[in-house]
């Protein structure tokens, strides 16, 4: 592993990335759920890996820190780039984060659908309409 002053850098870093400076020393139980969702975005690309699995990471927080989370998500994504594979239950959270939906249903995968980059409300539409049939 690395050196423990390594480690430390490397934490330091990532509380800072996440927006959680002057929270390092906090325990668990002392932070919000939405802060919680942040320290775990950070233990899951700390180490670099080349891909993440994420289930239904934000299912149970509150409208405004989901939007919160999805766009710390995005942010943090953009600079750091690498495979997500991101469960989720609701569509738009799917149409918002994904570049690929992977659709399943029936025991099985249904369809792909790849979601246009730059995302424009027309697309979007026609994305949705297409992941809807597949269900």
């Amino acid at each position: 592993g690395l050196p423990r002053g390594k480690r430390k850098e490397r934490a330091q870093h990532w509380v800072s990335e996440i927006g959680l400076t002057g929270y390092a020393d906090f325990l668990p139980r002392d932070l919000s759920g939405g802060m919680r969702q942040r320290v775990q975005l950070a233990r899951s690309l700390a180490g670099a890996p080349r891909a993440v699995l994420m289930d239904e990471p934000f299912g149970a927080l509150d409208t405004q820190t989901r939007a919160t989370m999805q766009r710390l998500l995005i942010d943090t994504w953009r600079a750091h780039p690498t495979t997500i594979v991101f469960v989720t239950h609701d569509l738009d959270e799917a149409l918002l984060l994904g570049d690929r939906i992977a659709v399943l249903g029936g025991g099985g995968l249904r369809a792909i659908v790849d979601v246009p980059n730059p995302r424009q409300d027309v697309d979007r539409r026609s994305v949705r309409a297409e992941i809807l049939e597949n269900l």
